[in-house]
């Protein structure tokens, strides 16, 4: 098999699994949940052997798959839904075959080879570099290259390819999702297009964006559609879940704004059949912490340690 199918069937199984497995998330929301597990599990579960966990957890929640699409009633897509999904497809395929993604002597593409090594969460960046401990950085991104490349057996550059193609496609697939709750989907899915024409030529001058900040952006937006106008409490502990995703992705860009966010919610005043906007913010709080608790017990460490 080719490697860029390999890596492109990887890729599609991390995005899908287990999203699709959480019951009235609306499709926008699948591939984020997907990776807030597969991206918070590398530091909640930092010392088991992720080839095993990934091949694993994928034969489980497939079969889990099988028995709910037996009893799925799939309907045909709205052309709102395609447009937001061409728009993210043509982001991310023009990021790819540009060769936009990160070197592989990047710090994204260093992290994605040691987890690879490691098979785990490495406790230091030896023998790449000394740049203190790795599980106190914002490696979410990495962590989705180093998937991709134990999954499917790829190169680690290449894998980092597909993964900063997701993520740039990612970020307006979000955008779409965001702008869904304020606008009506078609006028949602012609801004998000309009928006993506506009950023391609822009980085044919200024050059492609981070990835890696991509993605953080990507969970920093969808988090804050589901806040801002959240209408259940299941709404606001998945912002906090992709909000903790975030942080581990962006760290302190990414935790900085949301808390503005979590200020402008709660200077707002509730929407008719909304939840009190101090208890939504208080639980995607909670989500938030205890998504992301690893990776911060390690951050207070490393500054313990100077």
């Amino acid at each position: 098999m080719p490697d860029a199918v390999r890596g492109a069937a990887a890729l599609a199984a991390l995005l899908l699994l287990p999203g699709l497995l959480v019951v009235r998330a609306p499709w926008t929301a699948v591939p984020f949940l997907s990776l807030f597990f597969w991206i918070a599990s590398w530091w909640w579960l930092p010392s088991l052997a992720r080839e095993r966990l990934l091949t694993g957890a994928l034969v489980g929640f497939g079969l889990v798959l099988l028995l709910r699409l037996a009893r799925l009633d799939a309907t045909r897509p709205s052309w709102p839904s395609l447009v937001a999904l061409a728009a993210a497809g043509l982001r991310g395929a023009t990021g790819l075959v540009a060769g936009a993604s990160p070197s592989a002597s990047s710090l994204d593409a260093t992290a994605a080879q040691l987890m690879v090594w490691h098979d785990s969460l490495p406790a230091t960046y030896m023998p790449m570099t000394e740049a203190g401990s790795f599980g106190a950085h914002a490696h979410g991104f990495a962590a989705l290259a180093a998937d991709v490349a134990l999954l499917s057996g790829l190169r680690v550059p290449l894998a980092v390819a597909l993964a900063a193609a997701a993520a740039r496609g990612l970020a307006w697939l979000a955008l779409f999702a965001a702008l869904s709750r304020w606008l009506a989907p078609r006028p949602a899915a012609i801004s998000v297009a309009g928006a993506a024409v506009a950023v391609g030529l822009l980085e044919t001058v200024t050059g492609p964006a981070d990835p890696a900040g991509s993605l953080a952006a990507a969970f920093v937006v969808l988090a804050a559609g589901l806040l801002v106008r959240g209408r259940t409490r299941s709404g606001a502990v998945a912002a906090g879940a992709l909000g903790g995703t975030a942080v581990m992705t962006g760290s302190w860009v990414a935790g900085a704004a949301l808390a503005a966010v979590a200020a402008a919610v709660l200077l707002s005043p509730p929407a008719q059949g909304e939840d009190p906007p101090r208890r939504r913010v208080a639980i995607a709080a909670a989500a938030l912490a205890a998504t992301a608790a690893p990776y911060l017990v390690r951050v207070a460490a490393a500054l313990v340690r100077g």
